[in-house]
């Protein structure tokens, strides 16, 4: 009797683990469809022309935030950790330069630059689901 119970324990505590990485709470009406963030120019120079370009994306409660961001080439993005356990940003396939973040701790942050055109596919690689896009213009 006493394995039994510690079996259903362990299939519910594995049943809640998969449902809470592969569902966001998030109650957005849209049936099921991420935002899109398009970037502004930020200039980062002290007046004169070309500034740099900056993009931000948040990391709360096992999601990317916005999931899918557009930004002109040569943008470097941010994205931050405020959820209170580790992710990882890493590509998974489009043009430029492979990355991976390793292991980002909550409060931490990870850049990117993104020069060649074309829409790149990136995830958690410790929570299956959790997944982003970034389209290069």
């Amino acid at each position: 009797m006493k394995k039994l119970l510690v079996l259903l324990i362990a299939c519910v505590a594995l049943t809640l683990t998969f449902a809470a990485c592969g569902d966001d709470d998030d109650d957005d009406g849209g049936g099921g469809s991420a935002a899109t963030t398009t970037t502004e120019q930020t200039d980062t120079g002290g007046g004169g022309g070309g500034g740099a370009e900056a993009a931000s994306v948040d990391i709360p409660e096992i999601a990317f935030e916005p999931a899918d961001i557009t930004v002109k080439a040569g943008t470097t993005v941010t994205w931050t950790n405020s959820d209170d356990i580790p992710h990882t940003v890493t590509k998974e396939g489009g043009p430029g330069a492979e990355f991976d973040s390793g292991d980002l701790d909550p409060g931490s942050t990870f850049e990117q630059t993104f020069d060649a055109p074309g829409k790149v596919d990136y995830v958690c690689t410790i929570h299956p689901g959790q997944a982003g896009t970034v389209t290069v213009k």
